[in-house]
């Protein structure tokens, strides 16, 4: 569990299984301050952003928390300097929501370069 102003990271395979260990991780790293609802809708939007990485990026991917006692601040990183690009999902598409959920739920997010490669994605809440 991180205090506040801290951050907490940790590097995720290239694989199907680092969705599930970038949300046990945002779970275990999460401030006491922060109630449920916050660190449920970080867990659902920390593993539609590393499932992005995962699919679209490239290693190394790296999941870190910041927690200040009032909001939950994450950020993923991935080896790719390719930017994201939201994209409109048809009705029966199974994906291509993930950026709009981001949107939805967080109060802020963006994403940034990282040179000399690659770039991160962050969301912060509540």
């Amino acid at each position: 569990m991180c205090d506040a102003m801290s951050r907490l990271e940790r590097e995720l395979p290239q694989s199907r299984q680092a969705p599930a260990l970038a949300r046990a991780f945002l779970r275990e790293a999460s401030c006491g301050a922060h109630r449920a609802a916050v660190v449920d809708e970080a867990v659902l939007l920390v593993s539609e952003v590393v499932t992005n990485a995962v699919l679209h990026g490239g290693p190394p991917i790296t999941v870190a928390v910041d927690c200040d006692g009032g909001g939950l601040q994450v950020l993923v990183r991935d080896g790719s300097p390719r930017l994201l690009q939201r994209r409109q999902a048809n009705e029966d598409d199974e994906g291509g929501r993930g950026l709009e959920l981001v949107d939805l739920l967080s109060s802020e997010w963006g994403v940034q370069p990282e040179p000399p490669d690659g770039k991160h994605v962050w969301f912060r809440l509540g």
